[in-house]
């Protein structure tokens, strides 16, 4: 496995004209950035916020010239041009909620989503490049960036990051995925040569953001390599050795870290300057250095701070947005139960809703143990028609009445319709509710004997007789609709047990195998299936919860002693994503995820209950230039591809 073909076109993007379009160049399709400005228009930096102003005019910051790059990247406003000052005020659920602040104030990779997440935009690379086989990545980063403390970024930062960090096994875990490794071509060009073709890496790797947050000059001071007196600093600061303080520093193995560290610099619109902790708040305030403009020449951002409450307590952060005190947010509160009081609060509190499309596809995907190790229930959960039948036995519509409000509709582990890989047989189908037709469809399978306790019997004589685990502290909805799923069960003489765990218990059985069928929720259902398929075939190591065995091995190509050999059908479908990676060309990778789910339905590997339905932000009624709808995902990360750095207050 993971052997991939080689692709069948080359791609190039190049940037020009600060970045307010972009044009091909030989052999390469054309997107734009900003279609409304002429690739030839170029757009200078000429108004800064009051507060940078007076510190240059005292003498303290360099003219507003010598901090932009000499093209800088131009950002499209939403509704408006912006006006200066304010405070973002929003909150975060203790240090390990530090997620929020990556997608608000730090979304800053290579490229990025444009806010349709229809396509990857230039950002901090204005030309990348693969080879034929997605095996060597170009890149060309933007001329003229510069840290907060006015330092240069070159490719001389990201080099450290990937080859001293993260290549290094001392200081990094990651550096056994063999994550890369990177060469300098000049100050603003890099190559990265991977093992594999991994054309999706540029797009979404989850290192990405890592490798444009670690300034060498500031961190080579504690890396062993770069200072040979590393280890008595480390000491004379209180760390057992040089390894310890760098990741301390740089959030290496804890991101949270990084945020509690106000002295790295940073290339993002706003920078830490009071860290995050335990409890209080956490500011960010703007980066004088930061390399964007809007179509007037105004550098962003708008907003001058960023202030993050950290609370302890979800209903808490609740009440404060219900009272007003929260300006834009999406995460926590913002539930299927709260939304009537939220909404009952508008008016009061001064705030609006926005529709947030969720990349979340299934409200509960049901997984049987494909690799069980109960050789009787492997052959049940890997029958086909058995995972047929239990699927026509579920009223799904009973469950969305009565858990969700009657809202949404029954589907199956699929792309989402707002998604380019749509398919409405994968979505659809099996989701009639028909009690005699599960019936009809065991007994023709073998299932038509039953025991003496009235459970049927499987073809080789076993009681079909299972457990069905659900993390009790993760999402109440769930519990609530396997209660009637299993109730539907009982209709077929299947004699399955409800069981509610500690999440980290039911985690530690799924990453053991020791799980009968599991439920979690179904991820990934817009673009972000292209990257993380974990449900449409045991991609994920970690979470194709049908049979995490055949993702291990797919994942260590057969080297991790807990993997298990899938069978044939299943690797080749395994080998369809291969190709899907080696492809270089956006278009025809879209393709191939199509035919590669075609696949999936074929499988019906898990299965699913309903599709969840949109959700919702809200956003202070003086809150500008949020846009009425975004996705959402982990993939998306949203809202940072609407360009935080946009939104501005009005005052």
């Amino acid at each position: 496995m993971r052997q991939h073909r080689r692709g069948s076109a080359r791609r190039c993007w190049q940037v020009t004209a600060g970045a307010a379009a972009v044009v091909m160049t030989a052999g390469c399709s054309f997107f734009s950035f900003d279609p409304d400005v002429e690739s030839s228009e170029q757009v200078e930096g000429v108004g800064e916020s009051p507060m940078l102003a007076a510190l240059v005019d005292s003498g303290d910051l360099p003219p507003l010239e010598e901090r932009l790059p000499q093209e800088p990247l131009v950002v499209e406003p939403h509704d408006e041009i912006g006006q200066y000052g304010g405070e973002w005020n929003t909150a975060i659920l203790g240090v390990h909620d530090w997620p929020w602040l990556g997608r608000t104030v730090a979304y800053e990779n290579f490229v990025r989503w444009d806010p349709e997440w229809e396509e990857a935009i230039a950002n901090i690379a204005t030309e990348w490049e693969y080879n034929d086989d997605a095996t060597e990545l170009t890149i060309t980063i933007r001329e003229g960036i510069r840290w907060s403390d006015g330092e240069p970024f070159t490719t001389d930062d990201i080099l450290f990051a990937l080859n001293d960090i993260f290549n290094n096994h001392d200081v990094s875990p990651m550096a056994a995925s063999n994550p890369g490794t990177g060469e300098k071509v000049d100050d603003h060009t890099l190559t990265i040569t991977f093992d594999d073709p991994d054309a999706l890496w540029i797009e979404d790797d989850f290192l990405l953001y890592q490798l444009v947050e670690k300034p060498k000059h500031y961190l080579e001071q504690f890396h062993i390599d770069h200072n040979e007196d590393a280890d008595e600093l480390a000491e004379e600061e209180g760390y057992s050795d040089w390894i310890e303080m760098l990741d301390d520093k740089a959030g290496v193995l804890d991101s949270a870290q990084y945020w509690q560290n106000p002295d790295i610099p940073t290339i993002r619109a706003w920078q830490v300057v009071e860290p995050l902790a335990d409890s209080g708040r956490m500011v960010v305030e703007r980066n004088p250095y930061y390399w964007k403009i809007d179509p007037e020449g105004n550098q962003l951002p708008y907003i001058d701070r960023v202030t993050f409450d950290i609370l302890q307590d979800e209903e808490v952060m609740l009440v404060r947005a219900l009272n007003g005190e929260i300006d834009m947010h999406a995460r926590h509160f913002n539930t299927l139960g709260n939304r009537p009081t939220l909404a009952d609060s508008r008016e009061s509190g001064g705030y609006e809703f926005f529709e947030m499309v969720p990349g979340e596809m299934n409200t509960a995907m049901i997984s049987f143990n494909l690799t069980h190790q109960d050789e009787g229930l492997r052959e049940i959960f890997n029958d086909h028609d058995f995972r047929v039948a239990m699927s026509h036995a579920i009223n799904r519509q009973d469950i969305i009445d009565v858990v969700y409000q009657e809202q949404g509709e029954p589907w199956q582990g699929a792309p989402r319709q707002e998604s380019p890989f749509y398919n409405e047989e994968l979505a659809k189908q099996y989701t009639e509710y028909d009690i005699d037709l599960a019936n009809e469809i065991l007994d023709q399978a073998g299932y038509d004997e039953r025991d003496t306790d009235g459970v049927r019997l499987s073809p080789g004589g076993e009681p079909v007789r299972f457990t069905l685990s659900v993390p009790g502290d993760f999402r109440p909805d769930i519990v609530d609709s396997m209660e009637m799923v299993v109730g539907f069960w009982e209709d077929l003489d299947v004699d399955v047990e409800l069981n509610t765990e500690d999440r980290s218990l039911w985690q530690n059985n799924r990453e053991n195998n020791e799980h009968d069928a599991n439920v979690w929720s179904g991820d990934n259902g817009l673009m972000d299936a292209l990257y993380d398929p974990r449900w449409y075939a045991p991609l994920h190591s970690g979470e194709s919860n049908f049979a995490i065995p055949w993702a291990q091995w797919y994942v260590s190509e057969g080297k991790d002693e807990r993997s298990i050999e899938p069978p044939q059908d299943v690797k080749d479908h395994m080998e369809m994503y291969d190709e899907i990676q080696g492809e270089s060309d956006p278009d025809l990778r879209i393709e191939l995820m199509k035919d590669f789910l075609d696949v999936s339905q074929e499988q019906f590997y898990a299965m699913g209950i309903s599709l969840t339905q949109v959700g919702y932000g809200i956003v202070g009624d003086h809150f500008r230039n949020v846009p009425d709808s975004m996705p959402s995902s982990a993939v998306y990360n949203d809202p940072g591809p609407t360009n935080p750095e946009q939104y501005w207050i009005e005052q």
